[in-house]
């Protein structure tokens, strides 16, 4: 099933000096303002998120029933969608003594490995991306234009994409930084570096 859950991000200064931008309830979000609600602007999510929210809340909510669904060997994605400068980013990969999404499933996922301590695992981590219709491997940048393939029991797969074996969440935290610095990226007037 698909769960759409949003997490509105603090106000930046120039947005807070036009008052409350969003009126958030469980599951609804109108856009106001001037602190009035615009007529026809509300919207409905499964969840929604206030910018007082912590990330773990998110996780826990959101993300940690498809890690474990994932564990349980279902297939599991967790899909990251907002304009520019939205707080993508910080939500998933998080900052300083703040994890994001990213590093709290790493960590659900190794906690759950050594809690079947009867059980031999062998975790491999890829990293693409998908930029302008181009599928590109981020741990292998010199692969790129990517196929993506359905073989005939449903599995998804992308031909040629890399797989590194990882022992410890440090390992995959070091891919995943690895190939951030591939990532396609540019300035744009609200951030400067928006992918």
């Amino acid at each position: 099933s698909v769960h759409v859950a949003i997490r509105v991000r603090p106000l930046n200064d120039r947005e807070a000096g036009g008052g409350t931008a969003w009126n958030m309830q469980k599951d609804t979000i109108t856009q106001c303002v001037d602190g009035r609600p615009v007529p026809g602007a509300t919207f409905a999510f499964d969840e929604v998120f206030n910018s007082a929210t912590q990330t773990d809340t998110v996780y826990n909510h959101v993300a940690r029933p498809i890690v474990q669904s994932a564990l349980d060997g279902m297939n599991g994605t967790i899909f990251v969608y907002g304009q520019t400068s939205s707080g993508k980013t910080h939500t998933m990969l998080g900052s300083g003594d703040n994890p994001g999404v990213i590093p709290m499933a790493i960590d659900s996922i190794f906690e759950d490995i050594e809690s079947h301590d009867c059980r031999q695992y062998l975790l491999r981590v890829s990293y693409l991306e998908l930029y302008n219709e181009v599928v590109s491997d981020l741990l292998e940048p010199s692969r790129t234009n990517l196929k993506i393939h359905e073989n005939s029991d449903g599995t998804v797969y992308v031909d040629n994409l890399s797989e590194t074996v990882v022992g410890d969440p440090q390992a995959v935290m070091d891919l995943l930084y690895k190939g951030n610095e591939h990532r396609h990226v540019a300035s744009t007037r609200m951030n400067d570096r928006s992918s």
